[in-house]
């Protein structure tokens, strides 16, 4: 997805009427600016600067810049829902960690919990891994993996950039193996007995994933934000993954909505 478009679209959710013309023309001008530089989808040496305290390696002249703009001090995902709020031991689940932005943040708000951060590009889990590691997050745990309905070997379809790569839907002609497994089998492996928050954003894996899922297992999760992208995978529509949230014991909100893709917030009611 083009920069520009991106940025518009990042601007529409973020912020007030009064202020996304003006955020639109500096996001012109940087597009320029990166565009002279080699462009928005070329991957460029790796680079770490501090973030809000955190340190941070990056690709410089790519989307990651945009993820960056969304984080820490600007986290779009736990202001998303307010109706959670991170405790010292919690557990939390990042599926679609990208470069770890949400998992590093999550990580520190948790220091006596722990956050298990689901990464399937492999170019993208090896930042992860680096930034892992130069926050000194020991509870926080990287997989190269894909979550789905079924275990076995999947195929990544890359997008343009370096982001929005899915599992159920051809983006492009590039591609990766990646191991796939569910969701109750990353419990069971991981030893996890209940789960406080969860953020899937995985680019419509997260209908087989929740939908594959029983009852049972959903209702040891506490909160979840599930980006929903139904022109990713329309099989099933929004409305009949939210019945199986609320079947499952969840309060469901949608933040966020568009045509086709929007943010659910499901907030179970027993916990």
């Amino acid at each position: 997805m083009p920069f520009l478009h991106v940025f518009k679209r990042v601007a529409a959710k973020l912020l007030p009427r009064r202020l996304r013309t003006a955020a639109k023309s500096a996001a012109f001008r940087f597009s320029e600016a990166l565009t002279e530089a080699g462009g928005m989808g070329r991957a460029s040496t790796l680079r770490i600067r501090n973030f809000d305290g955190f340190e941070m390696a990056y690709r410089p002249g790519t989307v990651d810049e945009i993820v960056l703009m969304e984080s820490f001090s600007h986290d779009i995902f736990f202001s998303a829902v307010p109706e959670y709020e991170p405790s010292e031991t919690d557990i939390i689940l990042d599926v679609g960690a990208h470069i770890g932005t949400f998992a590093v943040l999550a990580a520190s708000k948790v220091p006596r919990g722990a956050v298990h951060a689901i990464e399937a590009c492999q170019n993208t889990f090896d930042y992860l891994r680096i930034n892992t590691a130069l926050n000194r997050m020991n509870n926080l745990h990287a997989y190269h993996l894909a979550l789905s309905n079924q275990r076995g070997d999947c195929t990544l379809f890359h997008d343009a950039e370096n982001w929005g790569h899915s599992v159920v839907h051809q983006l492009s002609a590039s591609s990766e193996t990646v191991e796939s497994i569910t969701l109750k089998d990353f419990f069971e492996e991981n030893g996890i007995d209940k789960c406080n928050f969860v953020k899937f954003n995985c680019e419509g894996a997260e209908f087989p994933i929740l939908l594959g899922s029983s009852s049972d297992l959903l209702r040891r999760i506490g909160a979840m934000l599930v980006l929903y992208h139904n022109d990713l995978w329309t099989a099933n529509p929004k409305d009949e993954l939210i019945a199986h949230l609320q079947a499952s014991g969840f309060t469901c909100v949608i933040r966020n909505q568009t045509e086709n893709r929007g943010w659910i917030v499901a907030l179970q009611r027993s916990l």
